[in-house]
């Protein structure tokens, strides 16, 4: 019981202009007890981690106003202590390194089932 408490806490911020990826994304992550925000640009999520204190942020590597690997720099900028994880169909070793670079803190490819979503948020907000 503590355990949902503590996950209740924890605030989720998904950045992707697919609506079916908000939206399945959310419902995975709010079925397993975490609070769960969206933003469908770069703009949109960087007002909401402005005003905001997020522990995790799911960011799509391709956005119409902003490259992922950018927002994810302007985010750490922002709260250098966010976990950052770049969500993409596309695992080249540039963009890759060019995110790790501007403070991602991995990577999540698509398509990506429920179960491993939920392990590498777990694994992500797993103190090293």
């Amino acid at each position: 019981m503590e355990i949902t408490g503590a996950m209740e806490k924890i605030k989720i911020l998904l950045v992707d202009d697919e609506e079916n990826i908000l939206n399945i994304f959310r419902l995975v992550l709010e079925r397993s007890g975490y609070t769960v925000d969206i933003a469908s640009t770069a703009e949109e999520a960087l007002a909401k981690v402005r005003s905001t204190t997020y522990q995790l942020c799911l960011l799509d590597l391709n956005l119409p106003d902003m490259h992922g690997t950018e927002l994810a720099r302007q985010i750490h900028q922002i709260d250098p202590g966010m976990k950052k994880l770049m969500v993409t169909g596309d695992s080249s070793s540039v963009h890759v390194q060019a995110a790790l670079n501007n403070g991602a803190d991995g990577f999540i490819l698509k398509p990506i089932n429920k179960a491993a979503l939920i392990r590498a948020v777990e694994a992500a907000l797993t103190p090293t």
